[in-house]
């Protein structure tokens, strides 16, 4: 379901016309939640108030570790004002998703046990700040996050023993984007 969810998605992003606000870009976040995750700059796509982020970077880094590390994100422009001329406030309620498991299986009872955890966490997050869009699209957001888990300590603790939680906090996020012309 999820890969059928990113890819719908990652089409929509793709069929969408260009609007003058439209582009691919980045994001870093700099912060993480209570679960112990943090995320890796992402991969977006922004057009007609929607951003999609993309977790390239965590999947493709923990693809060396034998790690399967998948996210994506959604958001959209529920309120916008005029800070100043060129700047706009920006209310952005969305979702994030995670996945994280292990691949493969060696002969120690450290990493069998990796082996046998997986989790995922949602989480609901609610992006404010503000964007300039003059040339190119830049953005700097406060993200406080609300959600669900049972990825505490997937590293050290075998499946079964997995509790699912709620799981919370926040971050900063700077965001770049080349404006579609």
């Amino acid at each position: 379901m999820f890969k059928k969810f990113l890819g719908l998605a990652l089409l929509a992003g793709a069929l969408a016309p260009s609007t003058a606000f439209a582009g691919f870009g980045a994001t870093a976040n700099l912060g993480g939640l209570s679960d112990g995750t943090s995320w890796a700059p992402s991969l977006d796509y922004r057009a007609h108030g929607l951003h999609f982020s993309l977790q390239a970077i965590d999947t493709i880094g923990g693809l060396t570790d034998d790690q399967l590390d998948l996210g994506a994100g959604f958001a959209m422009v529920a309120e916008k004002r005029m800070i100043a001329q060129e700047i706009e406030g920006v209310f952005m309620p969305g979702v994030r998703v995670r996945y994280f498991g292990y691949m493969g299986e060696t002969g120690d009872a450290m990493t069998k046990a990796k082996t046998a955890s997986s989790g995922f966490n949602v989480v609901a997050q609610f992006r404010m700040g503000m964007e300039m869009k003059k040339g190119m699209g830049f953005g700097v957001y406060v993200v406080p996050q609300l959600g669900a888990s049972n990825l505490r300590d997937v590293a050290s603790v075998a499946a079964k023993d997995q509790a699912f939680g709620l799981t919370y906090g926040g971050a900063v996020e700077v965001s770049a984007w080349l404006l579609e012309k």
